[in-house]
């Protein structure tokens, strides 16, 4: 009982979604609109395919193209931020579970920096995931359209960007996993994110309906869980 409500309260949010999750995603997602154009939200959404090279080999070369990737589906100019795979990868365990750092952005002096760790080039899905969502400080706190103060959201918000520019497919695979433990004896539980599965499949839902999407093609490409959590939002959507 007690690691079945531990793995739920990973899949659910992990801050609280000012108004619950619903008014907060829809009151967020269009604010996103507005700031951004609706061209934005009407892209094509990116596949695994269409973001992983065949070859993808997991060398810091192939990581950074990929990265270059991410920042053509987020409008980031080339060169906008320095990129380090220099980050140490800090894991907090937590009971059954574990807790990591694996990208940070910092503000610089003349070029802001996003800092991912070491280790992240071994799963392009988790890559693509953690440094949309850095590319999302840069969009929203970088550009001053938001400041730490008036959205203290903003995490959850950062997560959310990374769905409206159409990567949230990435975002919501990599939001949980299990991995197996250190001593290899079964595996242990990894979060990552803020909305987590829960509220993407929230997000991933309402992002459909504005865009027109009933049954979109795309969601095949989800986890399970999310699959199914967007399939019945969006029907109580579309009702």
């Amino acid at each position: 009982m007690r690691n079945s409500q531990q793995i739920r309260s990973l899949k659910a949010p992990r801050e609280r979604l000012p108004g619950g999750s619903r008014r907060w995603i829809r009151a967020s997602m269009d604010w996103l609109v507005a700031e951004f154009g609706r061209d934005v939200l009407q892209r094509p959404i990116a596949l695994p395919a269409d973001m992983i090279p065949v070859a993808y080999d997991g060398s810091r070369a192939a990581a950074t193209e990929l990265c270059g990737r991410v920042d053509g589906r987020m409008d980031l100019r080339p060169g906008q931020c320095g990129l380090s795979f220099e980050l140490e990868c800090v894991r907090r365990p937590r009971g059954a579970t574990v807790k990591e750092q694996s990208g940070r952005w910092l503000r610089g002096t003349e070029q802001n920096l996003i800092q991912l760790a070491p280790t992240l080039p071994n799963d392009p899905v988790a890559l693509i995931a953690i440094y949309a969502h850095e590319v999302g400080h840069e969009l929203l706190l970088g550009s001053g359209r938001i400041t730490l103060t008036t959205r203290p959201d903003h995490e959850s918000l950062t997560d959310l960007i990374t769905v409206f520019y159409g990567l949230g497919i990435f975002t919501a695979n990599a939001a949980y996993e299990r991995r197996p433990r250190p001593n290899g004896r079964g595996k242990q539980p990894l979060a990552r994110g803020y909305l987590r599965e829960a509220a993407l499949s929230e997000a991933l839902a309402y992002y459909a309906m504005l865009r027109g999407e009933r049954h979109p093609e795309w969601e095949r490409h989800l986890d399970a869980p999310v699959r199914r959590g967007m399939r019945n939002h969006l029907a109580v959507l579309h009702r």
